[in-house]
């Protein structure tokens, strides 16, 4: 991948594989993700409203020009980083298709896969919110936002098929003006908000008060009954269901946040 620009070219991007690339290309391609990288670590360290070129220039061994010709402005590099956070995500939810379970665990699943990853990346994992904003969409690169479109429908279409599965197996039933839209944005919703919260508004007086670790979970449960997704939480002990997608998919990623206290 050559990297994106703000000129009308046709490109295509290859999810990252490096076959078929020439050795000009795929150094092109690394240095990219090595920028995307670096800009990473400067909105960690100040956040998304210190992001600037200037600055992602000075922390780079790179000229501007050079950086120029991977991102067309900063709005650009922000809609790169929302890309990296959505692959880095994506992973994360694959692996829930290996949890064994009833179609209200899968979901409890995909709930655990996205508690970890905003665990790991407190701020990345609010980039969609800025990747959104009129202002970075106006000045990215239409290239760069067509594929992190296509990155969010894959996700999407995923969570389609969980909840149509529910529905064919007589877990789930659709209400008047209710369908599968609504329930895979109102769990998004759920899970962005309880994190995003639990993450970054931590000594706030309402989230000091919850004692529970199982907060997120409690607040997808109150959203899941409230549909009837069966079996309801008081039929099903979905605290073990959490401790096992724990156990059985993210064990390693468990024991890195025990140990930086995350």
């Amino acid at each position: 991948m050559f990297g994106f620009s703000c000129k009308n070219k046709e490109q295509k991007s290859n999810g990252g594989c490096s076959l078929g690339r020439s050795k000009k290309q795929q150094a092109i391609a690394d240095r990219e993700i090595e920028l995307i990288l670096l800009a990473k670590s400067l909105v960690q360290e100040q956040g998304f409203s210190n992001l600037t070129m200037d600055k992602l220039t000075a922390l780079s061994p790179y000229s501007k020009g050079t950086i120029y010709n991977h991102f067309c402005s900063k709005e650009d590099v922000i809609i790169a980083l929302c890309i990296h956070s959505l692959k880095s995500e994506a992973l994360l939810f694959a692996r829930t298709n290996q949890f064994s379970g009833s179609t209200r665990e899968q979901v409890v699943a995909m709930h655990v896969s996205y508690r970890i990853y905003a665990r790991m990346e407190p701020v990345l994992s609010t980039c969609a919110i800025m990747a959104k904003s009129p202002w970075v969409l106006e000045k990215a690169s239409p290239d760069r936002v067509k594929v992190m479109n296509e990155l969010e429908e894959q996700v999407v279409t995923y969570a389609d098929g969980l909840v149509l599965e529910a529905v064919s197996a007589g877990d789930l039933r659709f209400s008047p003006g209710i369908g599968s839209d609504s329930i895979v944005f109102a769990n998004w919703a759920i899970a962005f908000g309880s994190n995003a919260l639990a993450q970054n508004a931590s000594q706030s007086h309402c989230i000091k008060r919850l004692q529970d670790p199982f907060t997120v979970l409690n607040n997808a449960n109150m959203l899941l009954d409230g549909l009837n997704w069966k079996p309801l939480s008081t039929e099903w002990d979905y605290r073990k269901t959490w401790q096992r997608v724990e156990q059985e998919l993210f064990s390693e990623e468990i024991a890195y946040l025990d140990s930086v206290g995350r």
